[in-house]
């Protein structure tokens, strides 16, 4: 026996060891794998149940091994005779038994191993592989159980339970120390009669067989097909493709479509001319045709060694990222591809081929039995939808029994009599007859079932079984038989899951499993009988239960979460036609060059990608480059001319060589600064680069604002010796030059690099000036000096994008300002050395004329003229900064008063679905979904002025009575002097809880627009609108005494009909709000007789207040956005009699169970019934039958919330109600109308699939 060691402690294989290694002691319950082995769902009568209605006498509480109950279907009973005549290390073995197609015995040491050195029993569990499986079998997470058992009192039994991996190299598994040998007697109990020991071992078995992929597994070789890339969530597209290719007449199909050239399609010499382009070509480009993409995939699936990318035809079906993402129903793609295939190939040859292998006929047909009176009606299908339940309710076995249940006649009659033309109510027979079958028959088994109990999406894993051989002549005139070729497996639940498919290619080959990229061969068992689904036996302890437990109990169970989804089967007299592995150079010899074109086109790209990861591109720029850029540094905005590659580990002494070769500036004459990241201060600047530096060490790390890994360059300025020009490059001395510096010997603590630029004053323009270097003991104002700052403003001065000096020097003095951050301008002294005003190379400075006297007509910040904004003036660098910094665009989004309230983006309009009006659409004719509040406010019927938007130009110095002002001028506003009319919020006013921005207590006069910015919840970036205010006009300025108060109008279906704003005495009542409010009623509003006013918080009844409560303790009334906290007034038309309850009905999204929209009060009498209350919310809220038949009605108690049947009275639980509360709570739970998060709320059923390509 060889030696085999495992990492478990005290948990080791059927070998003697030779070498004992450290054991230690095993205990509790080990579960591998997703999902707890300790949680079992109830087991089905078809699992060896042993429950009964009574306990015969027979059975005692006697707990001996002969009354234990039979071993399960699952289970081994192994009894060993003569236990004590074993050796240590003699070894016996038990019968095997099969589950599902893993075959298992019990390997029995009654002495134990060589390990235990005879101290020990030792039991294992090996497997004994069924005959044809592949070597390389392998049986994930099977969870094993063995027990010792005691012959005198079964409750001692040694039960030890685990999970393990089977598989060839590791075929048993058990422990070496069940029981002492020392123990073994048949007074102890564990010895039976002829001294035998008895031992039992159960297996629960997860999935079929499957084999070990070694990271040199070869696909192509191995099996002759290759897997799909899974991009997200995409396996039901794999799936399915798979299925589709493995059909040689739809392939042939697919290859035989003419595409033509379009302009995306790589042309004969594109693999030459594409040296440009990324080196990733699946994100680049448009998106080629569907038919074109489609074939791409399916050439590459038969001739390719790679694992096959669907990105391409994702692309062409118009999906994005997040269709990626987002998990969909394989049959639905199915017919929606096949539907667009055929919409493709109209007016062509081909024209109808695809509906010839896929669509059958049915007939759906009206008999009247008492006259000759028929109705017929055919339709075509392309699969046919088999329930797993049928309507009855009744768990269906089979295809036949579902066939069957298909097309089962429904009578009609009595009330549901047919009305027959001419003939009146007529009994009929209603029903589906098949006329033909096609020959590739789709069938897609409903495990996703609505369960109106639930009222929510369930998968049914129910057994259904599925032959190989098909027999449908019963089912349709020359039915024909079928042979079962593709199964698509679905395994997981209701909203989240994974697809792959099982394929048999040929009509008598081999079964493969196809995983997304991973590509096997598989048993017969594992591609058909373990996907019928049904629930599996689980191991479990009874050997702690009494015998009567035992009888009454039953083996608990698993459900088989991985079942078929969706059958391919193969009409049999034209399989071999059907099946054919078309040639695709006889099929069309010109798609084939296209796809080789760009097989080889990707080549290209793979290798370029891998050079990628050796050299550098490097942008080459120059003094001239520099020159054209204008305005503040901005290392993103630096031009460049040449591009030159070189590689990572070549020096810069080489990349000299080359810009020599192109300026024809000797080598001596040059010095190169790369673009540079500095962390403190965080700067982007040139920096020196050595000529015996390579270039990698000048590469970050990872990404820096300069530098982006996924597309790699450096930015490197060459830097020429004063003397030559900048533009030409040719050597032009001057007076004060006239030999060229020997740049090659620079060093950096000794020699400065500037970035020199000039402001003019008057013009406010930011130009660059060149490079400047110099010692770093010289002072900045020797380049002044010099004359080189005079001479390089020349061709500005003549092109006048600045203004000439003036012509006396001494008229004026220079400044200078170094560019220290984004917003940091730093004034530097002109007269000190460089260093000494810690300048280094590549820091950029702004030179300027400053004139003596500097005259200021406005005063920044100063008292302004009334209704006037504050004028900044712009002196030099450092306002100009400020200016730029502070100036805004800002959207002001004007509100009239008499918006209706918005909370959560619902409006109580009447509305419950989603609106989507055509005013809600944008200008394309598509929805703006990111403004879901827009479309509810168009169908509310308050009338009330639209929003007005407009983008106003600010300053974020300017204080909120500037901001005030400027919004009143630009909408022609006319507000009282000195009155605070006008609030801004942040959002819109009858939508957020926040407090008018104006007038918060924490603010003041001094408050500025910046202040306002940095409370904003969302600040865009500049690219983007960068801050939103919305602004309403208080229509009324109250008095001292006086506080505002917002009433709202409702209408008896709960909907808003207007609005108003009342001064009412802070001292004073509700009764004063009902007075006050009772002027303003319109009769267009319906609103009559007496009046309540309610106050609602978070979309729930705060409270009913009644006209004596005093407005003091009204929550609204000390909220300062009155348009939001606001009071409900609507007719008090509820008659609450002795026994009748007033009742608060709200409503709750289903998912998220938060309360949204408006509730309802309804006067319930006790013992109503829930149907009752459910129809007239119904009739309240005018809710269409189509919204409302999915809405629930649930009671909400103290153990949490309840469901409420139609015939259950609404207070039949009074335990349930939360204490204090003698109404109770009762909720309209339904899908939010609006839902904030529309991709948190949506799930795979109610988001569409769609091919937009």
């Amino acid at each position: 026996l060889k030696l085999q060691l495992f990492d478990s402690p005290r948990l080791y294989s059927n070998c003697d060891l030779l070498t004992p290694g450290p054991l230690m002691r095993r205990q509790g319950v080990f579960a591998d794998g997703p999902g707890n082995f300790d949680s079992f769902g109830a087991r089905d009568g078809t699992a060896d149940a042993r429950r009964r209605d009574e306990v015969p006498p027979h059975i005692t509480d006697e707990c001996r091994r002969e009354n234990l109950p039979p071993p399960a279907d699952h289970e081994i009973e192994f009894v060993v005779p003569d236990a004590l005549g074993y050796a240590a290390g003699q070894s016996t073995r038990s019968p095997s038994k099969t589950v599902g197609n893993f075959k298992f015995r019990v390997l029995m040491f009654p002495s134990g191993t060589h390990s235990t050195g005879g101290h020990q029993v030792s039991a294992f569990v090996e497997a004994d592989p069924v005959d044809g499986l592949d070597p390389r079998w392998v049986f994930h997470s099977v969870k094993y159980q063995v027990t010792i058992v005691n012959w005198l009192d079964y409750r001692r039994s040694v039960t030890k339970v685990d999970a393990w991996t089977f598989s060839k190299d590791g075929i048993d598994r058990g422990w070496h120390d069940m029981v002492r040998t020392t123990e073994l007697a048949s007074e102890t109990g564990w010895l039976g009669p002829d001294n035998s020991l008895c031992v039992r071992a159960s297996c629960y078995v997860r999935q079929a067989d499957s084999i070990n992929v070694s990271s040199d597994y070869n696909f192509r070789k191995e099996t002759g097909f290759i897997g799909l890339k899974n991009h997200g969530a995409t396996c039901y597209m794999n799936g399915l493709l798979q299925s589709l290719f493995h059909v040689g007449e739809f392939r042939r199909i697919v290859y035989s479509i003419e595409c033509g050239d379009t302009p995306d399609s790589p042309g004969k010499d594109d693999v030459d001319s594409d040296l440009g382009k990324a080196m990733d070509g699946d994100d680049e480009g448009r998106a080629p045709p569907l038919i074109e993409s489609l074939q791409n995939v399916f050439h590459k699936l038969q001739t390719s060694d790679q694992v096959v990318n669907c990105r391409e035809l994702m692309k062409s079906f118009g999906w994005g990222t997040m269709d990626a993402f987002t998990q969909h129903d394989a049959q639905e793609l199915n017919r929606i591809l096949c539907d667009r295939l055929e919409e493709q190939m109209k007016g062509t040859p081909l024209d109808g081929s695809i509906k010839r292998l896929f669509e059958g006929e049915m007939e759906n047909y009206i008999e009247c039995m008492d006259v000759d009176y028929k109705s017929k009606r055919n339709e075509t299908f392309y699969d046919i939808q088999l329930n797993i339940k049928g309507e009855r309710g009744q768990e269906l076995q089979n295809i036949e029994e579902s066939l069957k249940d298909f097309t089962t006649e429904e009578m009609l009659e009595g009330d549901n009599a047919y009305e027959a033309e001419g003939y009146g109510k007529e009994r009929a027979k209603k029903g589906i007859r098949f006329l033909s079958f096609p020959p590739v028959l789709n069938l897609q088994l409903k495990r996703f079932h609505f369960d109106l109990e639930k009222m929510d999406m369930v998968k049914l894993n129910s057994r259904f079984e599925f032959r190989r051989r098909l027999d449908l002549s019963a089912f349709a005139p020359d039915g024909g038989t079928y042979l079962l070729h593709a199964v698509v497996v679905h395994s997981g639940g209701v909203n989240s899951g994974h697809y792959y498919v099982h394929i048999r290619p040929t009509l008598e080959g081999q079964w493969f499993k196809f995983d997304d990229d991973t590509v096997t061969p598989c048993s017969e068992y594992a591609a058909v009988e373990d996907n019928y689904g049904g629930n599996d036996l689980s191991v479990w302890n009874y050997f702690d239960r009494t015998p009567r437990e035992n009888y009454n109990a039953q083996t608990p169970t698993r459900p088989r979460i991985h079942n078929a989804y969706m059958l391919v089967y193969v009409r049999e007299d034209c399989a071999a036609e059907v099946l054919k592995t078309p040639d695709p150079r006889v099929t069309n010899f010109k798609m084939v060059e296209r796809c080789d074109r760009e097989v080889r086109l990707a080549e290209q790209r793979r290798r370029e990608k891998m050079e990628q990861q050796l050299k550098i591109r490097i942008k080459l720029v120059l003094e001239r480059d520099l020159q054209k850029m204008t305005g503040f540094w901005d290392h993103a905005e630096i031009k460049h001319e040449h591009n030159i590659k070189m590689g990572r580990d070549q020096l810069a002494k080489e990349l000299a060589l080359e810009v020599e070769s192109l300026t024809s500036v000797p080598t001596s004459n040059m010095a190169f600064f790369s673009l540079h990241y500095r962390n403190n201060p965080r700067q982007v600047r040139f920096a020196f680069m050595s000529l015996n530096s390579t270039f990698r060490s000048h590469i970050p790390q990872f990404n820096a604002p300069h530098f982006d890994t996924s597309d790699p360059y450096l930015t490197v300025l060459c830097l020429t010796a004063r003397g030559y020009d900048p533009h030409t490059l040719k050597w032009k001395p001057g007076k004060e030059v006239q030999k060229a510096d020997d740049l090659f010997r620079w060093h950096d603590e000794q020699v400065i690099l500037l970035i020199v630029k000039y402001f003019c004053p008057h013009s406010r323009q930011i130009v660059t000036l060149g490079c400047y270097y110099t010692n770093n003991t010289d002072t900045l104002f020797t380049m002044v000096q010099s004359g080189w700052v005079g001479e390089r403003l020349k061709q500005y001065v003549e092109s006048r994008d600045v203004s000439p000096l003036p012509e006396n020097p001494d008229s004026f003095t220079w400044e200078c300002w170094e560019e220290f951050g984004e917003k940091d301008i730093q004034p530097r002294s002109i007269k000190r050395p460089v260093k000494s005003e810690q300048l280094w190379s590549g820091d950029v400075i702004i030179w300027q004329p400053a004139q003596v006297r500097v005259v200021e007509t406005v005063q920044a910040g100063g008292a302004d003229v009334e209704g006037e904004v504050p004028m900044y003036p712009v002196n030099n660098v450092a306002d100009l900064a400020a200016h730029m910094s502070n100036s805004i665009d800002v959207t002001v989004t004007m509100h009239d008063g008499c918006q209706p309230l918005c909370v959560d983006d619902v409006v109580s309009n009447g509305y419950w679905g989603p609106p989507r009006p055509a005013s809600a659409a944008k200008k394309d004719g598509s929805v703006d979904e990111s403004r879901p509040e827009d479309a509810a406010l168009e169908l509310s019927p308050v009338k009330f002025q639209r929003p007005q938007e407009k983008e106003l130009k600010m300053d974020l110095r300017w204080h909120l009575h500037h901001v005030t002002g400027t919004i009143t001028r630009a909408f022609g506003l006319k507000l009282p002097p000195g009155e605070t009319q006008l609030w801004l919020f942040h959002g819109a006013p009858s939508s957020t809880s926040e407090e008018p921005l104006n007038a918060h207590t924490t603010r003041s006069e001094q408050t500025t627009l910046r202040d306002l910015q940095c409370s904003a919840p969302y600040v865009a970036t500049p690219a983007k609108k960068p801050l939103a205010l919305h602004a309403v006009q208080l229509p009324i300025q109250p008095e001292r005494t006086h506080c505002l108060v917002c009433a709202r109008f409702y209408d008896d279906a709960v909907r808003e009909v207007g609005s108003c704003v009342l001064s009412v005495p802070t001292a004073g009542s509700i009764q004063d709000v009902l007075t006050d409010a009772k002027k303003h009623l319109q009769p267009e509003w319906g609103i009559t007789g007496p009046l309540r006013v309610l106050e609602i918080i978070d979309c729930r009844l705060h409270k009913h207040h009644r006209p004596e409560t005093r407005l003091s303790t009204v929550s609204c009334a000390s909220r300062g956005n009155l348009f939001y906290h606001c009071l409900r007034i609507e007719a008090d038309a509820e008659p609450a009699g002795a026994d009748n309850k007033l009742v608060e009905i709200f409503h709750c999204d289903r998912q998220s169970q938060q309360a949204f929209a408006q509730p309802l009060l309804l006067a319930l009498a006790p013992g109503e019934k829930s149907g009752s209350i459910k129809t007239r919310c119904k009739a309240k809220l005018r809710v269409p039958d189509s919204e409302f038949k999915s809405w629930r009605l649930v009671r909400c108690g103290r153990t949490g919330k309840v469901h409420l049947k139609d015939d259950e009275s609404w207070d039949s639980d009074a335990a349930s109600l939360p204490d204090g509360d003698s109404a109770g709570k009762l909720c309209l739970e339904h899908v939010h109308p609006n839902p904030a998060n529309s991709l948190a709320r949506q799930s795979r059923y109610n988001k569409p699939l769609t091919i937009k390509g």
